[in-house]
């Protein structure tokens, strides 16, 4: 589950388990499709919803910014990832992260509630090697190759 208020709770949950499968994701904030969030909370939601708290708040702000070129002020936006500052930003990426390994989860296990990970921001441990599986060919799916994944030595 999810460590962001409470580090080591998730973990001590897993304490016990043999087999744990340890993921990084390499500049997860920057790269987290925008589309993915969009669709989870359109499903959830509807379009409008989905537009004013993904789209709008993430996807199409365009900012001015004078230190991009010299005496002309120039426009910026992000095109990919999730800019610094915004409070939906980290709300949005953290809920997508976790319903991902719900999906992977579901799959491999259809049915059952599946508790058996922590994460904390962008490293997640998974303690069932079928959906560690299936996560990872998810991340791959998502990024188009496997570049996203630091792997560490879970201990």
């Amino acid at each position: 589950m999810d460590g962001t208020f409470d580090q080591l709770s998730p973990v001590r949950r897993l304490r016990g388990k043999y087999t744990s499968y340890s993921f990084d994701l390499k500049s997860a904030t920057d790269r987290w499709p925008l589309g993915f969030m969009f669709e989870l909370v359109r499903c959830m939601f509807g379009r409008s919803f989905a537009s004013s708290a993904v789209n709008s708040t993430l996807g199409v702000n365009i900012f001015q910014v004078n230190f991009v070129k010299k005496f002309r002020p120039s426009e910026i936006s992000f095109v990919t990832g999730q800019p610094l500052g915004y409070y939906a930003s980290w709300a949005l990426f953290a809920f997508s992260h976790h319903f991902l390994v719900w999906w992977c989860a579901e799959r491999v296990r259809p049915g059952e509630r599946f508790t058996d990970y922590a994460i904390l921001g962008d490293d997640i441990i998974i303690a069932d090697e079928a959906v560690a599986k299936e996560y990872e060919l998810a991340l791959q799916r998502l990024w188009w190759g496997s570049d996203i994944l630091s792997k560490i030595p879970c201990l």
